[in-house]
């Protein structure tokens, strides 16, 4: 169950494949949404966009409280390139955090209402907060595309670093052991 030296324990490594579907899902929704908005297959998929986030950043709390908790028995980071991992890792929770936050925040300063995961969180503004809309809708998806970006980059490493610098990376995350 818990974190060690040699890879990652059951927990982590459900937090990590949930939160990846979720991502996974939301990039989708979200090229869609940009690219062919207002079709049914975005439709579908944007329909769970903020159920999703909401549940992105309720699970990214977790796992972070779940990662300090194991952070003396988690696989070390020693060396240069793996202390760059390391800060990689952290700017992602952050933007975990950081982008569904934002969302929230212009959510709450609209005239709609906000519901998640069939449950209504606040009522619509009767008059729009403009800086919370605003920060919304400036930053979300731009910071969305940068945690899209960070996360591309953390794919590509792992399967670098399993596949061409054979280090067993992956295994880790899949098996919890890099020695198996």
């Amino acid at each position: 169950m818990m974190d060690h030296a040699h890879g990652y324990g059951l927990i982590s490594r459900l937090f990590h494949w949930v939160m990846a579907l979720l991502i996974v899902w939301q990039a989708t929704s979200a090229i869609l949404h940009y690219l062919v908005d207002d079709t049914a297959i975005t439709d579908f998929f944007f329909g769970y966009h903020f159920s999703n986030g909401v549940l992105i950043l309720i699970l990214a709390v977790l796992r972070g409280v779940w990662g300090l908790i194991n952070l003396s028995r988690r696989p070390a980071h020693d060396g240069g390139l793996q202390r760059l991992a390391a800060l990689g890792h952290v700017a992602m929770y952050a933007l975990l955090i950081a982008v569904p936050v934002i969302a929230i925040i212009r959510a709450y300063g609209s005239t709609r209402d906000f519901s998640a995961l069939g449950v209504q969180i606040f009522s619509g503004m009767d008059n729009e907060i403009e800086w919370m809309t605003n920060l919304g809708n400036q930053w979300h998806g731009f910071v969305g595309w940068i945690l899209f970006a960070l996360i591309a980059g953390h794919i590509v490493m792992a399967f670098v670093h399993t596949y061409a610098w054979k280090q067993p990376l992956i295994a880790r995350m899949t098996k919890g052991d890099e020695r198996i």
